[in-house]
């Protein structure tokens, strides 16, 4: 949840993106969510973020834009408080989102470059490069905006 909360930004769509994650793992096979569970879970968030996804799916049409849905769950205070934008935060909702969602696996999620690799459908070459290039991108958007 954490990991979403800090990828998307706002704590209402990081439920959302969880839950549409959770449903599409489902269909992935039994073997490779033991052999590589966290990844997978981990894969079904991003892409479920990175696509706009939401579970339940919203309505299609007009209504939607006049239907208030009713909240999946209520986040207590620990969730507003990761919601909370500080330097650091604006800078990462600043980088671009594939390098976002790596250095976040990378960092918060310790994974390592294999399962970072299979969360976001690459190569473990082109994990480390896209890590390191996050790295750099945050640095300078962070030295930007603390001056």
């Amino acid at each position: 949840m954490a990991y979403a909360i800090h990828l998307t930004g706002t704590a209402e769509e990081a439920v959302e993106y969880v839950t549409a994650g959770l449903h599409q793992a489902r269909h992935f096979p039994p073997v490779s969510l033991q052999r590589e569970g966290r990844a997978i879970l981990y894969r079904s968030v991003t892409k479920a973020a990175r696509q706009h996804q939401h579970y339940p799916p919203q309505r299609k049409g007009v209504g939607r834009l006049f239907a208030k849905r009713p909240p999946l769950i209520t986040l207590g205070p620990s969730a507003a408080e990761a919601t909370r934008i500080n330097t650091a935060k604006r800078a990462m909702l600043a980088t671009e989102f594939s390098r976002r969602s790596a250095l976040l696996l990378r960092d918060l999620a310790r994974l390592s470059y294999r399962e970072i690799a299979v969360a976001l459908e690459c190569s473990p070459e082109a994990a480390s490069r896209l890590v390191a290039a996050a790295r750099r991108e945050f640095g300078s958007i962070y030295r930007d905006i603390s001056i």
